[in-house]
């Protein structure tokens, strides 16, 4: 597997910096506009279809607010040589929200898990979603989001895993469908094969209905559930963010998933 551009590498070919304006964009400027009516009005307008306005979620906000704006912080930075120096503003560092840090930390996990966990093999897409009436309970107890792990981590072991069967697999939790409604349901990057006694050997087929049913009872936790959809493609390209267990051999394999 071939990488041309890495985040080091694009880092390293940069020749003059540049500090980034957000505070001039379009999101910056609905963010900071809207903040405190977004708590002031939560509990009225919000609370009974979304639930508790979350700490975390003010506590984001407010740090988006100061990221990259150099009246909230910076470091100074000189060089020896031209005895040029320049400001540095403090970046959040946090996902969701801000487009840089969540980029940039989007990038550099997948070089890492391209990098350092996954082998050099063919891999598939996995989705696994559940009903829209057992969403409820998740959105409320954020703990329950576990069991989407062990449900879908023990579909696979014993669909695919038979016969002392390694799989690896990588899932991460996303609890926002694409109309940013609340849809609690995973990705996973799964290795397109099994190990076993150190050798590498392709899936003939996977069958869905049979991870379907296995998947179905991994959640009786929550309650009874009519069906749980697992969908999947081939994946030939970059490497999702995500986080989880992989790579047989490293102390990855077969551990419990952990979740976001």
């Amino acid at each position: 597997m071939l990488r041309r551009y890495t985040w080091e590498k694009a880092k390293a070919k940069l020749q003059h910096y540049k500090r980034r304006t957000p505070e001039v964009s379009v999101l910056y400027q609905i963010v900071f506009h809207s903040r405190d009516d977004l708590q002031f009005q939560w509990e009225a307008r919000f609370q009974h279809q979304y639930g508790c306005l979350r700490d975390e979620v003010i506590k984001t906000l407010d740090e988006y607010l100061n990221c990259g704006v150099l009246a909230h912080g910076a470091a100074r930075v000189y060089c020896d040589g031209c005895k040029h120096s320049l400001l540095i503003a403090f970046s959040c560092k946090r996902r969701g929200v801000c487009p840089s840090c969540g980029a940039k930390r989007a990038v550099k996990f997948a070089e890492h898990i391209y990098s350092e966990v996954i082998e050099d093999v063919p891999h598939r897409h996995t989705v696994f979603t559940i009903p829209k009436r057992l969403r409820v309970f998740f959105r409320y107890d954020r703990k329950l989001n576990s069991i989407l792990f062990r449900g879908a981590w023990g579909a696979l072991s014993q669909t695919l895993g038979l016969d002392e069967r390694e799989l690896a697999a990588i899932f991460t939790v996303q609890t926002a469908g694409e109309a940013l409604n609340y849809h609690p349901h995973l990705h996973g990057l799964l290795a397109d094969g099994y190990w076993k006694d150190g050798i590498f050997t392709k899936f003939a087929e996977v069958d869905l209905k049979a991870i379907e049913r296995f998947a179905t009872g991994g959640y009786g936790a929550v309650g009874e559930m009519d069906t749980i959809t697992p969908l999947h493609q081939v994946h030939t390209g970059g490497v999702p963010a995500g986080y989880g267990s992989y790579k047989p051999g490293a102390g990855y394999h077969n551990s419990p998933f952990v979740g976001e």
